[in-house]
């Protein structure tokens, strides 16, 4: 990777004829939280269609309310928690909304998917009968528009599956009205070596449903799916020498798992091969679920127990499936075990996983083609001295890019990173790498930088509250990366050092992984959680959870009593405006940036600066010396220009403090155009 050392931090220039930077609006649901205050109104999925609409997914206690107008669920009092979908217009209305809920047991949904631009497919877990429950009490199944007391609207379970029993509902709805186009319900059950069917009462969980990035769905319609291989049934047994008798892959006496499509419609059989129950398993099906297009084992046979330390497992953990625009796949894994062990991974010649984490890339027919990972020194007591947990990925095709969000931890002191012979200087940090998507070589990085001196101190892209952290809170998209971070300590970022406890906040870098720019949500809840991030034209859609008040801007959201799911618009016409970042030496080693328009182009440098900063007109019409600043609080005061001859004008702003600015700057025709500046105070080393 070429290295490029910054003495100060950058922010973006822009020049358009009329600059917005703000939050438009922000709306949100709240209501009562658990009785020991933990969150109870949680956002977990979001997606966006081509019209901008953006749909959530969250779940909520009873009492719930939207912006303090709607409320949710037309029941008043339930003790679990409702599954809701719901669509809003690009102007924050809510157009739509459908609950799921059962008062037998908690509705698990976490995930939605847009399938094409048509509609949007929901993956949920439902416990049959759901009429199951303690003696003399009703239980009732509230799905979406229709009030449920009996199970006739889904397929009854083949007789020899016990109850009650797990079902996992993939349910598919149209944009317009949120009216259900189609919906399938699968069953996990194994087929013995006799041909018998066993329903593992144990290891029933088709889709690890406590993670949330386990189901996704390509640009064919295709479903991924992925399982923890933990396919092992013990029963009762009078003769047996423990009392137990194991049914598994391992013991030779089961042969095939079988998915149940709507009852006994469907059996599609996928074959199951020893293995160790932390192993993970993917299966790809048609749309419809009419049959399995391919399915693989990610990892060779690995040992289940670490050979240095028995007491201790293999474990595996996976946070994320993403799939980009030629339906590739990329598996993100995480995993506790001795660093002296080497998984290879299943299909390949070459490919293995080291210590800690990786990101395993397959070919949409399931065959691995690659993998990222980014090991650690060791502590002198020889464990790992650090990790890195990657959370998600995106293609960015204009660049040929491969990016990967996630955070690295542990001790500040030993901890080093390495990927592929370039040092990464992340330890503590929220983090994304930016590779060639062909090669997987490294070209950049960015990071949040944590001033924390405990490992427990770091900059976060996800909660350690959840495991089904919210991956999507990361986006990569015309030569700007956009993050929302939470932290529980102090932090860096464009030389201004923001102490917090707890906080969040919008990151924003180049894809170089210099600091553009930063917006803290003045919110110090423990338990707030990042959303989803979505950009279409000059525009974010933000979504997340907060447990503490807010500040977007100048909007203010009071959680200090209730959680909150939000949705936050925020428009800067910035992102519209291509950019060119140049490094040269000027002879003053500054940084310029050059932004083309129709009329020419503008140069500003230094930008950031320190005193003066010099604007150039490159075959343009000439400036008139008036100009205007503004501050991001508002605050705007006319300035004058200095004419240095050539189409070069010079602005002092010595006595102004550290801060971001905003000139207007007039043509002689009369035509304005805004540039965003940053002062420095001092300098600093990236």
């Amino acid at each position: 990777m070429k290295k490029t050392t910054l003495l100060f931090a950058l922010l973006v220039l822009t020049s358009i004829s009329a600059h917005a930077q703000h939050f438009d609006w922000v709306k949100s649901y709240f209501g009562p939280d658990y009785g020991n205050g933990d969150a109870a109104n949680d956002l977990y999925g979001s997606a966006m269609d081509s019209e901008g609409n953006i749909y959530i997914l969250g779940h909520f206690l009873g009492g719930a309310r939207w912006d303090n107008d709607t409320e949710i669920l037309p029941f008043s009092a339930h003790r679990n928690r409702c599954a809701v979908i719901a669509k809003f217009s690009p102007d924050g209305e809510m157009v739509w909304h459908k609950e799921l809920y059962s008062s037998y047991n908690d509705i698990n949904a976490y995930t939605i998917r847009m399938v094409g631009d048509t509609s949007l497919m929901l993956c949920a877990m439902i416990t049959f009968p759901f009429d199951y429950g303690l003696p003399g009490e009703r239980n009732e199944l509230y799905y979406f528009d229709t009030l449920l007391t009996s199970a006739e609207h889904f397929p009854a379970s083949p007789d020899s599956l016990l109850t009650p029993n797990h079902c996992y509902a993939f349910i598919t709805l149209g944009l317009e009205s949120g009216d259900i186009i189609e919906e399938h319900f699968l069953t996990l059950t194994y087929v013995k070596n006799d041909g018998s069917m066993l329903r593992s009462k144990y290891s029933d969980y088709l889709i690890t449903y406590e993670i949330r990035g386990s189901f996704n769905v390509d640009s064919e319609g295709n479903i991924i799916l992925a399982r923890q291989a933990n396919d092992l049934y013990s029963e009762l047994c009078d003769t047996c020498p423990d009392g137990l008798y194991r049914w598994s892959p391992n013991e030779g006496n089961i042969s095939t798992m079988r998915l149940m499509v709507d009852g006994a419609t469907k059996r599609l059989d996928v074959p199951l091969e020893p293995s160790s129950r932390w192993n993970w398993q993917i299966i790809k099906l048609t749309p419809h679920l009419d049959s399995v297009l391919a399915s693989t084992y990610v990892f060779d046979r690995s040992m289940e127990f670490d050979p240095i330390d028995p007491n201790e497992y293999i474990s595996l953990y996976m946070e994320s499936i993403d799939i980009d625009i030629y339906n590739n796949m990329y598996i993100s894994f995480y995993r506790h075990q001795s660093r002296y062990i080497y998984l290879p991974v299943k299909n390949s010649d070459s490919i293995q996983m080291e210590w800690e984490d990786c990101v395993l890339r397959y070919s949409p027919d399931l065959v691995p083609t690659g993998i990222v990972q980014t090991p650690t020194t060791y502590h002198p007591s020889g464990h790992p001295a650090g990790d890195i947990v990657w959370l998600s990925t995106i293609l960015d095709t204009a660049t040929n890019s491969l990016f990967l969000m996630g955070y690295a931890a542990r001790d500040t002191v030993y901890a080093t990173f390495v990927y592929d012979g370039d040092t990464l200087n992340i330890k503590n940090n929220a983090c994304w790498l930016r590779l060639n998507a062909d090669d997987l070589s490294l070209i950049s990085y960015g990071k949040a930088r944590s001033t924390g001196t405990h490992s427990y101190e770091r900059t976060y892209l996800y909660t350690d509250k959840y495991l089904w952290a919210h991956n999507g809170s990361f986006l990569a998209k015309g030569n700007r990366v956009f993050c929302q971070v939470k932290y529980q300590c102090n932090i860096l970022f464009q030389n201004t050092q923001i102490n917090n406890p707890y906080g969040m906040g919008l990151f924003v870098w180049d894809y170089d992984g210099h600091e553009l720019e930063y917006i803290d949500y003045n919110s110090p809840g423990k338990n707030n959680e990042q959303g989803y991030i979505f950009l279409k034209d000059s525009s974010l859609w933000l979504t997340g959870t907060l447990t503490a008040v807010a500040d977007f801007g100048s909007i203010h959201v009071n959680a200090a009593n209730n959680s909150h799911a939000y949705i936050a618009h925020y428009t800067d016409t910035a992102f519209m405006t291509p950019y060119v970042y140049d490094t040269t030496n000027h002879g003053g080693g500054e940084v310029r940036i050059t932004v083309v328009g129709d009329e020419g182009a503008f140069v500003a440098y230094p930008n950031p600066f320190r005193q003066k900063v010099t604007i150039e007109v490159q075959g343009g019409e000439p400036l008139t010396e008036t100009a205007w600043l503004t501050d991001l609080t508002g605050r705007r005061e006319q300035v004058r220009l200095t004419a240095e001859g050539n189409g070069r004008y010079t602005l002092d702003l010595t006595a102004r403090p550290q801060a971001t600015y905003l000139l207007t700057l007039t043509t002689a025709s009369g035509k304005t155009h805004t540039v965003r500046l940053m002062k420095m105070s001092d300098i600093f080393t990236r």
